[in-house]
């Protein structure tokens, strides 16, 4: 039975904190509503992860493995065949190697999102 983190019930229920601030004085611009909406983190072993993605820019980010949980939000903008997340707030349990300030993610042609944590950890978050 896997472990369900603090961090992953906060995210599933919808209480991560996006803070009082506006998407405008966030410096958030509108992404646009084609791939705005909740992503599943797939084909990583032991990593759970959710991404949302909001129509106005913003987005929260949440992954857990083992007793690294990671929390993060801020803006994001698609650039041809690439999504950026630049984090503004990012929250971690402990020392963290993949933390980010930004991260590119590859779309593919059906539409997932691929993350490459490193040589051979490769996932793909896909579109609830």
């Amino acid at each position: 039975m896997r472990r369900q983190s603090a961090a992953v019930a906060a995210f599933a229920l919808g209480l991560l904190p996006l803070g009082v601030a506006s998407p405008r004085s966030a410096g958030c611009a509108s992404a646009g509503p084609s791939l705005a909406g909740h992503y599943y983190l797939q084909g990583v072993m032991e990593v759970g992860s959710e991404l949302l993605l909001k129509a106005d820019g913003r987005f929260q980010y949440m992954l857990a493995y083992g007793a690294l949980d990671e929390l993060a939000s801020g803006c994001w903008a698609r650039h041809g065949g690439v999504v950026t997340l630049f984090a503004n707030k990012f929250e971690i349990s402990m020392e963290d190697p993949i933390k980010f300030n930004r991260l590119d993610l590859t779309i593919s042609s059906d539409g997932k999102l691929i993350r490459r944590f490193d040589a051979r950890h490769i996932g793909a978050y896909t579109h609830s």
